[in-house]
Order: C-alpha cells, then structure tokens, then sequence
C-alpha cells in the first residue's frame, strides 16, 4: 500500500472533527478534549508523511510566522506576558492543524472522508442543541437564553454550525436530497437557537456570493452579473419597505423569545461594539508600535479607560491593538492568501477525481467571506473549526486543482463548453 492510499490520516482527522464541540471540560493552558483528538490526529499526519516520505506543505506559514513573531515580542512587554504567551502557543497548534489537513486530503477518498464526517457530525450537534432547548435541558443546549452547547460562547457555536453548513455545501453528503435538506434544516436552526446575529449577516452576505459565484459557474458571467443586480435591487425594496412601515421598531419591541434574543438586540449590540471599538483604538494610539500583547486587550480596558471591558470582539482591530501595525500587515497577508485560494479553486478547472467529491465547489468563496464578515465583530482566529475550513481550502488548492498543462486548451476559464465540469 502506497502512502497515499493509506487513509489512517484522514480517519484521525475526521475523529477529531467530529469532536469540535467537546470544549468542556478546561485543562491547564485551556486544553479541552477537543484539542487531545486534533493533537492525536497532527501527529498521526507526521507520522504518516515520514514513514512513506511524503513532501509536506505548510500553507499560510509567512503570515502565520508573522502573527507568531509579532505576538512574541508583544507579549514581552506586555501587562499579562503569560496571556500572551500561551496565545502564541495556540497560533501555532492551529496552524499545524490547518497544516495536517491540507496535506490528507491529497486523495479525493480523504477530501471526501473529512467533509462527509464534518457534514454528518455537525448535523448530529445541531439535532442534539435542538433536542436540548425544547426539553429544556440546559446542560446540552449549554445557555438559558441562547444554546452554545458545549462552545466557549453562543457565538462560536454560532460560527461553527455557520462554517459546517458551508461544509455541507460544498461536499456531497449527506446524497440523498431529502436527508441533504434536512442536515440544512437542522444546522441553519441551531444557528438561529444560538441568537447570533453577526452569524446571520455572515450567513447572508457568504450565501448570496457563494450562489453568485454557483451562477456564474454554471452560465456566464452576463447572467451573473444581472442576477446580483436583481437581487440589490429587491434588497433596496425590502430595505425601504422595512423603514416606510416601521418593522425595525417592531421587531426591537416583539416579545417573541427568539426575535428578542436575537434580531431585537441589534441596535444595543451596535451601540457597544461602537464604543468598545473606540476605547481599542484609543489603546493603540497610546500604545507602542510594538502593540500590547496577545489577549490583553480585556486586561488594559480594565486598567484604562474602558467603557466596556470585554476581549477586542474584532481580528482586525485586535491584532492591530495587540500585535501592532505589523502584525496586522500579517494579517492582511493571511486574508490575501485565503482568498487567492477560495477563488482559484472556484474561477479554475478542478481535477476530475476531486470535482467528483464536491457538490458546490463556489462555497469554499461563501465560507471565506463568511469567516471575514463575522470576524468584524468576533475573533474567530482562536476557533479551531475555522483552521479546519482554512486547511481545507489550502488542500484543495494544493491538490485538487487542475494543472496548467491539464488544462484544455482555449483560455484558463472554468467555462470551457459553458458548464460547470462537476
């Protein structure tokens, strides 16, 4: 059996997708369950590519070595230097994981293992958070108001059942239609039990390009183009209607529980963010160049003049606050890279035998802008199942696209014939 053909990497790999949610119990240093099956499954990967000696890739290695040396020396002269510290730590556990990833699914049997556990796994999470509000049992919906189940928050449940239903998406199972609608179902309620608004945004703005995108694909770039041009035009209308008849004053006054955790806390959570935003940047232009450190944004609220002393609550104003200009331009370098990604695999041929694992390859770009949009209004850099899409992208990037030299003739164009080739 050849190294490729062993698909040992990929099964530890979708185990520990599987077990995203198990973020509970804390251990020294935050290690949850979660994080013994991903540590299990980058050994395995090493493992796995020595032994048959296999090149390794490292994707996102320069901004990541950007945000790490950055961080590093933040978190030297910062207030909490072991926050900072361990923060770095996690950078890197993250970006091996991303890493192992990438480099499994060299095999269209291991792309399609890993997102048919993801796609399956998170529509048992989200059957079970369902199950857990309507009985009431708030040690597995995991919140009294909002359900996060085992999640840190409800918002990273929130952004996790966001990115499983991209997953989904994008693979081909469940393959049965019926059971495929009702995984869609399940995962796009337990998103709305979690009361997240910036995953409801996120979910929109992500959607409404990846289906672009799926349009264009399939027709041409005209019919696309006229599409969204449709759909700006019957957004207008429902925005006006909305104001002309009042339904925002409506909807913040319903006493409808789901609406008032949700949609009607909209205006107070603005108002906020507006504020806690101003006291970070007011932080960075007292702060040094160096930035405050990894994690200490909370720390120096509490020992300045913070309104509102809460975590930066945004990757970008976060790591320009606490890694300095240099480490946003890491950062910058890294939302670069997921995009070149996210859009060659969607604007260029797929290999054939990875074209057969994937249902809608246009939701790798729906996933990306969906993990930008809510990183506006949450860190999400920390969460693991965000590395996990990031891996993902990176391995169908590495090995799912179709050689230049493969290419039919005519033009790069996905287009060729005017169809989509899978």
């Amino acid at each position: 059996m050849s190294g490729e053909d062993d698909r040992s990497p990929a099964l530890l790999i979708a185990v520990a997708v599987v077990a995203f949610p198990l973020l509970r119990p804390h251990g020294p240093g935050h290690i949850t369950p979660a994080d013994a099956f991903m540590g299990l499954a980058v050994l395995g990967v090493i493992v796995w590519a020595g032994t048959y000696r296999l090149p390794v890739h490292l994707p996102y290695l320069i901004p990541v070595a950007v945000l790490v040396c950055t961080g590093l020396l933040a978190a030297m002269f910062s207030v909490d230097p072991d926050a900072g510290s361990l923060a770095v730590v996690q950078d890197v556990f993250l970006f091996a994981w991303a890493a192992a990833i990438a480099n499994a699914i060299r095999t269209p049997k291991n792309l399609s293992l890993i997102l048919g556990a993801w796609a399956w796994g998170a529509t048992v999470w989200a059957s079970l958070l369902i199950a857990g509000v309507i009985t009431h049992q708030s040690w597995l919906a995991g919140g009294q108001d909002r359900a996060q189940m085992g999640f840190d928050n409800p918002n990273m449940a929130a952004n996790y059942f966001l990115m499983s239903l991209f997953v989904l998406l994008l693979g081909r199972q469940p393959r049965s239609r019926v059971a495929r609608l009702g995984a869609c179902f399940l995962i796009l309620t337990a998103i709305v039990l979690t009361g997240s608004n910036a995953a409801l945004l996120s979910l929109a703005l992500g959607g409404a390009t990846a289906g672009l995108f799926a349009v264009w694909r399939r027709t041409d770039l005209v019919i696309a183009v006229a599409t969204a041009s449709i759909a700006v035009v019957l957004l207008a209308g429902l925005a006006y209607f909305t104001a002309e008849e009042g339904v925002l004053a409506k909807v913040e006054n319903s006493s409808n529980a789901l609406v008032e955790r949700s949609i009607a806390r909209s205006s107070k959570s603005a108002a906020g963010r507006t504020s806690l935003f101003a006291d970070e940047l007011e932080l960075f232009r007292t702060g040094s160049l160096l930035g405050r450190g990894p994690a200490n944004t909370q720390v120096n609220l509490e020992r300045s003049f913070g309104q509102i002393v809460k975590e930066a609550h945004d990757d970008y104003l976060a790591t320009l606050v606490e890694r300095g200009p240099v480490g946003a331009i890491g950062l910058l370098i890294l939302v670069v890279g997921v995009g070149v990604r996210a859009f060659s695999i969607v604007l260029r041929p797929l290999r054939p035998e990875f074209a057969r694992q994937l249902r809608n390859p246009s939701a790798v770009v729906g996933g990306a802008i969906a993990l930008a949009v809510f990183a506006t209004t949450h860190e999400i850099l920390h969460y693991r199942h965000v590395w996990a899409f990031l891996g993902i992208l990176a391995g169908l990037y590495l090995f799912g696209r179709e050689m230049q030299s493969d290419s039919v003739p005519g033009g790069p164009s996905f287009m060729r014939g005017g169809r989509e080739r899978a």
